[in-house]
């Protein structure tokens, strides 16, 4: 896991090392174990490195072999695999990292190699004789990837700042994309913050060359690969059963095999972390490290009673709990905000980002993806059990004004109603993405805020979306999965160095469990039922049986009073860019509890800081002494 910073064109003319490092040291804290730039005539690269596979200096990045220069942010977990068919084919290896795997990959194979890797990566492949770039996404979209596109070329990197700073002042925000921030709590990709500016999307390469410009294509796409594993023989339940255990297993060890430094687990004390910290567990005879988060002061959030229960079946265990008290979260969110290049409002970031900071190992496994692979969210049955309902039956039932504060109802059944029905809606693809919008956008423009990319997001869907449950779940995992749960995981760990693995994401895995008949994976209100059952008896009853809860914040009740609403009202009091009347009629209603507008208000909070931030990233160079070591390469080629 690494930080990748590149320039090429138009983009890297005029560039000196002096103005390259100090952009590529925003993001030392992604790669603190050492850092490299090269350049040649219309292209730099460079590269902060998190050593986890090789750790030795011969695998340092820019890596060469014959004409190809890679930079690369991830990890290649077959490696190994490939690596003994490329010497079958004739190559020799200097290093025993992935990344010469890769660069070998790409010589045998080109672009075609992309389908045999199994991974999270996003990197920069530059051919030295056909003067062409190649930029790459993982499948879907671990390891985040940010263009900014310029006449004549552009300039890429693992996270915004340096590429704001490349830019010296001249990004221009774009409304339409922080429009879709305050609908989603984040800018989906392709969109980017500011003009000019895009996301990679997941399963897709960029390729540029000062001859044929830009190409973009598409190497995976979920949809067509889930639609062929449907059409395979599918297992009965029983056998599906033991499979998922074997796949799973599996999955679990390849990714704790291939580090070369210990492996930790994160434990929530839900299903999903507790799953996978079983079998992590049951992989190695070492001793594991586990690391929960505990919240003394909010018993409601609190889970870390369930991961104790987890830990205390697992002899070779070392669990380790860290306290969340509210002023040590508020405290804790000044580093984690002000490190975004890009505005991002999910609050759970902050609570991830500070069980992060306290893991001492590198390398970290998580139980994210098992939700959106084994239906457990109640969004998935809450728009189901909505299209099978009677058209005029919704009509009339849309008629009854909404609850205006659902979260405030003590049952959780009423409670689960009222929001079925704030959500219910005619077309099952409005149901999704009301589910998925966390801002009314009337609101919205009320506060000045653009919303008209909206429907270019809905269009992008309507083709692939029929409201089945498969359906449902492959868009969770194309659209609010990247964009949302693993950008937030990226960099809450990346912010601190610690590189997350995620078991459920396995390729074969995520297919697999996607074509399974549905009674699987949702059986008479039982979410996650293969999931349940394929671990029941290796996990206590009590995590079993327990609700989903998750990282959650009581943002409600810190915006009410306290320190947090205090900075909210400064921040409005000193900003243009919002109707700061309507701005803080918001604040009022929720504070009154007529209203839940926490999580807009959080949005506002996030976007004023990230806004306040910017100038520092634009215009402030790092002081020569505060800088992270960086060394020059020249081309050496692994031959």
């Amino acid at each position: 896991m690494c930080g990748i910073l590149g320039a090429v064109g138009s983009a890297s003319d005029g560039l000196n090392d002096a103005a390259f490092i100090d952009a590529l040291d925003l993001i030392r804290h992604r790669g603190p174990d050492g850092g490299a730039v090269w350049h040649e005539q219309e292209v730099r690269l460079g590269h902060r490195r998190l050593a986890i596979v090789d750790l030795a200096e011969r695998a340092e990045q820019p890596m060469f072999a014959g004409d190809l220069a890679l930079v690369f942010n991830g990890e290649i977990y077959n490696y190994r695999a490939l690596r003994a068919e490329l010497q079958g084919a004739g190559h020799s290896f200097k290093t025993t990292s992935d990344t010469e795997v890769l660069l070998r990959a790409w010589m045998q194979w080109g672009r075609e190699c992309l389908a045999r890797l199994e991974g999270m990566f996003a990197f920069a492949m530059w051919d030295r004789r056909t003067r062409h770039l190649t930029l790459v996404r993982d499948r879907f979209g671990e390891k985040p990837l940010f263009v900014h596109r310029r006449a004549g070329g552009l300039a890429f990197a693992s996270e915004m700042p340096p590429l704001i700073r490349l830019a010296k002042g001249t990004l221009i925000e774009d409304a339409a994309a922080i429009g879709l921030f305050f609908l989603y709590s984040y800018i989906p990709a392709p969109y980017g913050a500011f003009e000019g500016v895009s996301q990679l999307e997941p399963g897709c390469w960029l390729e540029w060359s000062s001859a044929d410009g830009l190409r973009l294509g598409r190497y995976f796409d979920l949809h067509t690969a889930v639609a062929a594993a449907v059409h395979l023989p599918q297992p009965d339940y029983a056998t599906a059963v033991v499979q998922l255990r074997e796949r799973l297993t599996d999955a679990v060890r390849l990714r704790v095999e291939t580090a070369d430094v210990p492996v930790a687990t994160l434990l929530s004390g839900g299903i999903d972390s507790s799953v996978i910290t079983t079998l992590a567990a049951r992989t190695t005879d070492q001793p594991l490290a586990v690391y929960s988060l505990g919240f003394p002061e909010d018993p409601d959030f609190d889970e870390s009673d369930y991961a104790r229960a987890v830990a205390r079946t697992l002899p070779n265990v070392q669990h380790h709990v860290v306290a969340a008290t509210e002023e040590r979260v508020i405290g804790f969110a000044s580093q984690v905000l002000d490190s975004l290049g890009e505005p991002f409002a999910d609050a759970s970031i902050l609570t991830t980002s500070l069980l992060c900071s306290q893991i001492n190992e590198k390398v970290v496994l998580g139980g994210d993806a098992a939700d959106e692979l084994f239906a457990g969210y109640g969004v998935y049955p809450a728009i189901l059990r909505g299209g099978s309902l009677p058209a005029p039956l919704r009509g009339l039932l849309r008629l009854v004004p909404p609850h205006s504060i659902p979260s405030s109802i003590a049952s959780a059944t009423l409670r689960a109603a009222a929001l079925f029905h704030r959500h219910l809606r005619d077309d099952p693809l409005e149901a999704y993405l009301s589910w998925r919008t966390y801002a009314d956008p009337s609101t919205l423009a009320a506060l000045g805020i653009d919303c008209s990319a909206s429907t270019a997001v809905r269009d992008r869907m309507g083709n692939k979306f029929s409201g089945s449950l498969r359906d449902i779940q492959s868009m969770d995992v194309s659209f609010n999965l990247p964009n949302d749960m693993l950008k937030k995981v990226d960099y809450a760990a990346m912010v601190h160095g610690l590189e997350v693995r995620l078991p459920f994401l396995d390729s074969q895995l995520v297919h697999w469990a996607l074509a399974l008949p549905d009674s699987y994976r949702l059986s008479g209100g039982v979410r996650k039922r293969i999931l349940r059952d394929a671990f029941a008896d290796i996990l206590p009853p009590q995590v079993m049986t327990r609700g989903k809860m998750g990282f959650l914040l009581p943002i409600r009740r810190w915006f009410r009073s306290g320190r947090l609403r205090a900075e909210l009202e400064a921040l409005l009091d000193a900003q243009y860019r919002f109707h700061r009347a309507r701005a803080h009629e918001l604040l009022a209603e929720h504070t009154s509890g007529r209203v839940d507008n926490s999580v807009l208000l959080w949005s506002l909070y996030v976007y004023l800081r990230w806004q306040k931030r910017l100038g520092s990233w634009a215009s402030h160079s790092t002081k020569e002494h505060e800088r992270a070591a960086v060394h020059r390469v020249t081309a050496t080629v692994l031959h």
